[in-house]
């Protein structure tokens, strides 16, 4: 019979009481609640009092519903897992991972109503204002020059393939990632995710493509087509500003770049530096972003990759103290 960890004895886990009383599960999450488990409630609490006090429409009423449902499971995996009501082992790592990560991800999903909800002022104007102040121009008028359909699908390609980026540089980290690689990725892609969707909420903008005229259409293959689908589909309308297409790709670049005497960082991070190289500029290519969106973005990354290397140091010896890791793996031993 398995004996209580470390973390769960200092939580007060015992074999015949695994729940114990609110007192010391709240005690329990408290000292075992990672950086990341912080930052996710106060987003999700954020998000959440926006929709609250927004005014009743259709909007609301479905992005209310998002609201509760994504603060809801992501309070609820912490309390169960911080709090040790759920035995340590390979299924609270499996918990915490989904519950966890799959209401940051569906919080985007959600900015579809949540944004339109919040009634906000459109800021195109003044976004538009600063490209010209800094710039003379914003770049979708300049690359109108010398525009042509070659030109449209190259960056449409690598737009398309951001929705692969994301996935790919995430999920097999996430679930059979460990120690500080770990630690480091989940927590800057956490702080992108986090910090880019508050910003949505206060600079909303419906990007050049939306809000500008110009003298030619886009015209493109397969991807492009494709791109046109998603953002129809799925796409939150409203999210330019930062924009999370350059800070997603270029801190994967950095960390890749970072971590590139380890494997597998080792052989990708030319392949990720190529592909942030390329998606940064189709997002003004393409007209869905302003310049100061990209500045914005790159400095989001930038912020997000000396966050996580900090966080993920300080937290490497949090098992020393007898707290939970960061992430539990998925197989014993737990570590991480």
């Amino acid at each position: 019979m398995r004996t209580p960890s470390s973390h769960d004895a200092a939580a007060g886990w015992t074999g015949e009481s695994r729940l114990g009383s609110a007192g010391r599960i709240l005690d329990a999450v408290a000292r075992n609640a990672a950086v990341q488990d912080w930052v996710l409630l106060a987003f999700h609490a954020y998000m959440l009092a926006r929709v609250l006090v927004a005014p009743a429409s259709s909007e609301r009423t479905v992005a209310l519903a998002w609201a509760v449902t994504l603060f809801g499971v992501t309070a609820a995996t912490v309390f169960l897992v911080r709090g040790s009501v759920l035995r340590q082992g390979p299924w609270r790592a499996l918990v915490y991972r989904i519950g966890v990560f799959a209401p940051a991800v569906c919080s985007y999903f959600s900015l579809r109503w949540l944004l339109p909800s919040l009634r906000p002022d459109i800021v195109d104007d003044t976004l538009l204002a600063i490209d010209e102040a800094l710039f003379g121009t914003t770049p979708a008028i300049w690359v109108e020059s010398f525009w042509s359909p070659a030109l449209t699908e190259w960056f449409a390609f690598f737009y398309y393939s951001y929705f692969f980026v994301l996935g790919l540089n995430l999920l097999p980290v996430l679930f059979f990632g460990r120690g500080a690689i770990l630690r480091e990725l989940m927590v800057g892609a956490l702080v992108v995710c986090t910090l880019g969707h508050v910003g949505y909420t206060l600079v909303p903008a419906y990007g050049p493509y939306h809000h500008m005229s110009f003298a030619t259409p886009l015209e493109g293959g397969l991807f492009w087509h494709l791109v046109l689908e998603a953002v129809r589909s799925a796409g939150a309308m409203l999210d330019v500003f930062p924009s999370l297409h350059t800070a997603y790709p270029t801190f994967f670049a950095i960390f890749a770049v970072r971590h590139r005497r380890t494997v597998p960082y080792r052989w990708l991070w030319p392949l990720s530096v190529l592909v942030a190289v390329n998606i940064v500029p189709a997002t003004m290519v393409l007209r869905w972003h302003y310049a100061i969106d990209i500045v914005a973005g790159i400095a989001l990354a930038a912020f997000a990759a000396w966050a996580a290397a900090r966080v993920s140091a300080r937290e490497a010896s949090r098992t020393d103290s007898g707290r939970q890791p960061t992430w539990e793996r998925l197989w014993w031993p737990s570590g991480g």
